[in-house]
C-alpha cells in the first residue's frame, strides 16, 4: 500500500492538470465591445500537461461600419489551458492584425487572452479580451463550437 499511494497521488495530479477539452478545429463568433468580431483555428501541436499549440485567424467588424470586414488577424495561441477542477479552460493567443481603410492598411500586433467553457455538445461559451496597438482593449462574449 506504501508504493502504491504515490503512484496514485502523482495520476490525479496529472489528470487534473491535463486539458480537459482538447480540440483540433475550432470556430466561433463573438460580439466585442468594439464591433464584431469571427475566428477559426487548427492545433498543431499538444503539450503534456499544458494544452495545445495551434494557429488561428480572425475577422473583425466595427460597430458603425456597415459590418463590412476592416480587420484580418493572424496569429498563434495556446489553448485547452485546464483550471483544475472545473470545465473551464483558458487561451492565450497573439500575433498580426492588418486593419482595413478606405485609403490604406495598418499593420499593429494584438495579444489576446480569455476562458472557454462547455455548453451543449462541442459549442460553448467564451469570454476574452484584446490588446491591439492599433486599435487599444476590447472585450468580448460569444459561442464556440470545437472538434
Amino acid at each position: 500500500m506504501k508504493r502504491l499511494f504515490p503512484v496514485l497521488t502523482i495520476s490525479l495530479g496529472l489528470s487534473v492538470l491535463t486539458p480537459a477539452h482538447a480540440s483540433a478545429l475550432w470556430a466561433g463568433a463573438d460580439a466585442r465591445t468594439t464591433g464584431l468580431d469571427a475566428h477559426a483555428g487548427i492545433a498543431l501541436l499538444p503539450v503534456p500537461f499544458i494544452g495545445t499549440l495551434g494557429i488561428e485567424a480572425g475577422v473583425g467588424s466595427s460597430y458603425g461600419s456597415s459590418l463590412s470586414i476592416n480587420e484580418f488577424r493572424v496569429g498563434g495561441t495556446l489553448r485547452d489551458l485546464n483550471l483544475p477542477f472545473t470545465n473551464v479552460d483558458a487561451f492565450v493567443s497573439g500575433g498580426a492584425a492588418f486593419h482595413l481603410s478606405s485609403s490604406n492598411t495598418t499593420t499593429s500586433t494584438y495579444l489576446e487572452g480569455g476562458l472557454r467553457g462547455p455548453v451543449l455538445g462541442p459549442v460553448g461559451w467564451r469570454l476574452s479580451a484584446r490588446g491591439d496597438s492599433f486599435t487599444g482593449f476590447s472585450a468580448g462574449a460569444g459561442v464556440e463550437i470545437r472538434f
